[in-house]
């Protein structure tokens, strides 16, 4: 009978081998030791935190963003071509429906949300935790928390994993212990260490899905301010379009917060100072629409003041802000073609320097780590290290805001869990 989960607090020794040792009890790390131990491997958890699931308990303000509603090829490419392309038999093999049915049956009820999100009904991200763990004690997972490990190194026979309360032996090795981001949660990056002694090669790391930090003063000045019918993309050094997003924008007293802006997090710290995002306060209606709108307005109703023209849902401080970058003031009547072109290059493409996020401390994601090319993407296990299985954010997979980093941690996770 196998041994049931438990937390090391001072008397159980570790035992001196185990069939599988996974390293990080996160979503990668829990699911990936729920499937090892269903198999009838001898399962080892080790995390070095004194409590388990620390990023679940803290994502989505407590209440814990767990997966999307999105499916197949759309699901897919909200992580970008390359990156989609690896999690595609992850994600097949364990869409958001499959990790739904999973957490349900758990005993944790999931609601749809705006923005295709899926949180608890009980709002409580505990209670995911909590199902998690108890499905691992069902399983026969033996858990160690406050278990950090020091080395994870090759032997004869397969791995040696060493943390403070001794070694284990083991054939196989699941790396599950994130990235940089959070590091309130312990997050360290150790896995990028180990991965990389043991041959594979791990790519530059950002912070990723944090706010941006802009210094343009009229940014900061509308503090509080969010709109939801605006576009805002990221553009490369050399003016290439990457990224745009439709989602809320959040103006902060640091600049620029919400889903639209923390999703282009990664691509403005890979522009190493020299990123800009673009706003489009109009995404519906095309250059040429309004510029004959305007004319009609001035035409007719030249005593109406220049900040009618811009769109009604864009709130007033907003509509004064972009008159004033403009320099765009006063009534139709007396506004010039010159102040009207200017304050349509403000409406449909107002571009924006940002020289970086708010950092890893406000990172809900690492960009970058183990290069994908050098990990099986049908069962996890390296190319390069037979009996090492990589998972979750220690991968070069992000994606945007919206369960999508947990949906990938999950299954990916499950993969490592089912071959390890």
């Amino acid at each position: 009978m196998t041994a049931p989960l438990r937390a090391v607090g001072g008397a159980t020794a570790l035992p001196s081998s185990a069939d599988v040792v996974v390293v990080g009890a996160g979503a990668a790390g829990l699911m990936a030791a729920i499937e090892s131990a269903r198999r009838g491997r001898r399962t080892v958890l080790l995390e070095k935190s004194p409590r388990p699931g620390l990023k679940i308990l803290i994502s989505g303000g407590g209440r814990c963003n767990l997966t999307t509603t999105k499916s197949g090829t759309d699901l897919e490419a909200q992580y970008g071509k390359e990156r989609g392309r690896f999690l595609r038999h992850a994600l097949r093999s364990f869409p958001p429906t499959a990790l739904r049915t999973f957490i349900e049956a758990a005993g944790v009820p999931l609601q749809e949300e705006d923005l295709d999100k899926l949180f608890p009904v009980s709002q409580r991200a505990r209670d995911v935790v909590e199902a998690m763990l108890a499905q691992a004690a069902m399983a026969g997972v033996r858990l160690w928390t406050a278990a950090a490990v020091s080395s994870v190194r090759r032997a004869a026979a397969g791995f040696v994993v060493a943390c403070k309360h001794g070694e284990i032996a083991t054939s196989s090795v699941v790396l599950a212990t994130g990235g940089l981001s959070y590091p309130k949660t312990g997050a360290t990056g150790d896995g990028y260490a180990w991965c990389r002694s043991l041959g594979h090669t791990i790519t530059a790391t950002w912070p990723a899905l944090a706010p941006l930090a802009v210094e343009a003063p009229w940014v900061r000045a509308l503090q509080g301010i969010v709109v939801r019918d605006v576009t805002l993309s990221s553009l490369a050094a050399d003016g290439r379009l990457l990224c745009t997003r439709q989602r809320p924008i959040l103006f902060t007293h640091k600049g620029l917060s919400g889903p639209a802006p923390m999703d282009l997090a990664g691509d403005i710290e890979e522009a190493r100072g020299r990123g800009v995002v673009r706003f489009d306060f109009a995404p519906q209606v095309a250059v040429e629409t309004l510029q004959t709108q305007w004319l009609a307005a001035a035409s007719a109703h030249g005593t109406r003041r220049v900040e009618s023209l811009l769109p009604a849902h864009l709130p007033e401080r907003l509509r004064a802000a972009l008159c004033e970058l403009a320099k765009a003031s006063g009534t139709l009547a007396n506004c010039s073609r010159e102040q009207r072109r200017a304050l349509l290059a403000c409406v449909k493409g107002l571009d924006v320097p940002v020289q970086r996020s708010l950092g890893y401390d406000h990172a809900e994601v690492t960009r970058g780590g183990v290069t994908l090319a050098e990990v099986d993407a049908r069962t996890m296990q390296s190319k390069v290290c037979a009996g090492l299985f990589v998972c979750g954010e220690l991968l070069d997979v992000d994606g945007p805001i919206g369960g999508f980093n947990f949906q990938a941690a999950f299954a990916t996770g499950r993969l490592a869990g089912l071959h390890c």
